[in-house]
C-alpha cells in the first residue's frame, strides 16, 4: 500500500511537471515566434494563427468537451468582429477614452449575448438536431449580413482604424509586431481561461453530458442547462476571437460569419484532435499555415485542405495531438526505434502517393484554366508534362494507385510494432509499480 502511494505521488508530480512544461513551451513559442519569422507577411500570418487558436478552442468547448457538433459557430465569431468594429468606429468618431486594446471584450460580450440567445433555442436537443439548427442559424445570419447593409456594410463590410483612439502602455498599433504581441497576449489569456474551464464543475459536467446525458439527468442535473451555459461561454470566446480579427485586419466582411469559417474551425478542431485540450491549437496552426502556404502555389488550395481533412478522418481520426500523445510514453521507455522500420515502409510509398495525387489534381485544374487556351505547357516539379495526353493521366493514376497499395505491408508492420511497443510499456510500468513495494 505504501509503495502504491509513493507511485501515485510520483505520477502526480510527473503530470504536474508535464503540465507546467507545456505552459512554459507555449509561452516561449508565442514570445520567440516573431523573432524567427520577422517579415511583415510572417507577422500577419502569426497574428492570424493566434486568432485561429482562440476560435478553435472556443469551438472545442462545444464539440470536444460537450459533444455538440455545430455548423454555425462562425456566427458568434463574426458578430463579435462586427460589434468590435462598430465600437472602434464609434470611439474614433466620439473620442471617448476607451483603450482600443480592450475592444475584443466588446466582441466577447456580443458573442456571449448571441451565444445565450441562440443557445437557449438550439441546445434543447443534442446530436443531429442541434447540428441542423446551428446550420440553419449560420445560413440565416449570412443572409442577413447581405440584407442589412446599414449594420453589416454589405459585401464590402465595415472598416476602421485601430491606430486611432486611446491606447494602453504607449502602443500605437502601427507596427505589425505590436499587433502580433497584443494578439498573443489575448490568446494566452483566453487559452488559460478555457483551460481553467475544463477544471471547473461545469467543465466536468460538460464532459458528463457528452458521454452520458441520461445519467446526468438521473443525478438531478439538467443536460439542457449545461449545454446552454457552455454554448454561452463558447460564444464569448468566439466573440473575443472575432474582436481580435477586427483589430488585426481593420476590416470585417460577411465572410467572417459565413459557412466557410464554420467549416474551417470544425476542421481545425478535428485535425488537431478534439479529445485533447491542446489539439485544436495544433489544428489551428496547421490549417492556417496550409491556407497561406498553399495559396501561394496553387489556386486549388481549398481542395488540398479538403483532401487532407478526408485523409485525417480515414487514417488519423483522433487527430495530430493523439499521435503526439501516444509517442510520448514510447519515447520515455525508449521504444521509438522499433517503430522506425514500419514508418519508413509507409513513408516512402506514402510520399509517392501524395505526389501522384497532387499531380492528378494539378493536371485536372490546368485543363480548366487559362493556360490551356494560351497553349502554355504544364510543368510539375520542374518537369514538363503533356496533361492533354491520355498516357500522362494513365501513368499518374497507375503510380498513385500502386503507391497506395504499396503502403499496405508497411501499415501491417506499423501495427505489429505498436503492439510490441505497448506490450513492452505495460511490462515496464508493471515492474515500476512493484519495485517500491
Amino acid at each position: 500500500m505504501n509503495g502504491e502511494a509513493v507511485n501515485n505521488v510520483q505520477q502526480h508530480r510527473r503530470l504536474r511537471a508535464n503540465g507546467a512544461g507545456r505552459w512554459i513551451l507555449m509561452a516561449l513559442a508565442l514570445l520567440v515566434a516573431p523573432l524567427i519569422f520577422n517579415s511583415g507577411a510572417a507577422l500577419s500570418v502569426l497574428s492570424l494563427m493566434v486568432i485561429a487558436i482562440v476560435f478553435a478552442l472556443s469551438y472545442n468547448m462545444l464539440f470536444g468537451q460537450t459533444g455538440l457538433l455545430s455548423f454555425g459557430h462562425a456566427v458568434y465569431y463574426g458578430m463579435g468582429a462586427y460589434l468590435t468594429m462598430h465600437a472602434l468606429r464609434y470611439l474614433t468618431a466620439t473620442g471617448i477614452p476607451f483603450p482600443v486594446e480592450l475592444l475584443p471584450l466588446i466582441g466577447g460580450v456580443g458573442g456571449l449575448f448571441f451565444g445565450y440567445v441562440l443557445g437557449v433555442i438550439s441546445t434543447r436537443r443534442a446530436g443531429i438536431t442541434f447540428a441542423m439548427i446551428s446550420l440553419g442559424v449560420g445560413v440565416l445570419m449570412e443572409s442577413l449580413a447581405v440584407i442589412l447593409r446599414h449594420w453589416f456594410g454589405g459585401d464590402g463590410g465595415l472598416s476602421g482604424d485601430p491606430t486611432a483612439g486611446t491606447h494602453l502602455f504607449g502602443l500605437t498599433l502601427t507596427d505589425r509586431l505590436q499587433i502580433y504581441y497584443l494578439m498573443a497576449v489575448w490568446c494566452a489569456v483566453c487559452i488559460a481561461a478555457m483551460y481553467y474551464f475544463t477544471t471547473t464543475p461545469l467543465g466536468h459536467m460538460a464532459n458528463a453530458v457528452r458521454d452520458n446525458p441520461e445519467r446526468v439527468e438521473f443525478m438531478g442535473f439538467s443536460p439542457y442547462q449545461v449545454r446552454v451555459h457552455v454554448h454561452t461561454l463558447a460564444g464569448f470566446f468566439a466573440g473575443v476571437a472575432g474582436g481580435m480579427l477586427a483589430l488585426t485586419t481593420g476590416i470585417v466582411t460577411p465572410d467572417a460569419l459565413g459557412f466557410v469559417n464554420s467549416g474551417q474551425v470544425l476542421m481545425m478542431a478535428y485535425i488537431g484532435g478534439a479529445g485533447i485540450f491542446y489539439g485544436p491549437i495544433l489544428g489551428a496552426v496547421v490549417v492556417t499555415y496550409m491556407q497561406v502556404l498553399l495559396s501561394n502555389y496553387t489556386q486549388a488550395w481549398q481542395l488540398y485542405i479538403g483532401l487532407f481533412f478526408v485523409l485525417m478522418l480515414l487514417y488519423v481520426p483522433d487527430g495530430i495531438a493523439y499521435l503526439i500523445k501516444i509517442h510520448i510514453p514510447a519515447a520515455r521507455h525508449r521504444q521509438l526505434l522499433r517503430l522506425i522500420p514500419g514508418y519508413v515502409m509507409v513513408g516512402i510509398p506514402g510520399a509517392v502517393f501524395l505526389l501522384g495525387l497532387v499531380l492528378i489534381v494539378q493536371m485536372a485544374y490546368d485543363l480548366h484554366s487559362v493556360h490551356i487556351f494560351l497553349n502554355q505547357s504544364f510543368t510539375f516539379l520542374g518537369v514538363e508534362i503533356d496533361d492533354r495526353s491520355p498516357w500522362s493521366w494513365l501513368l499518374a493514376v497507375a503510380a498513385t494507385g500502386g503507391a497506395f497499395w504499396a503502403c499496405r505491408p508497411g501499415t501491417k508492420r506499423v501495427r505489429a510494432a505498436w503492439d510490441e511497443v505497448f506490450r513492452q510499456i505495460k511490462t515496464a510500468e508493471g515492474v515500476e509499480e512493484e519495485e517500491p513495494a
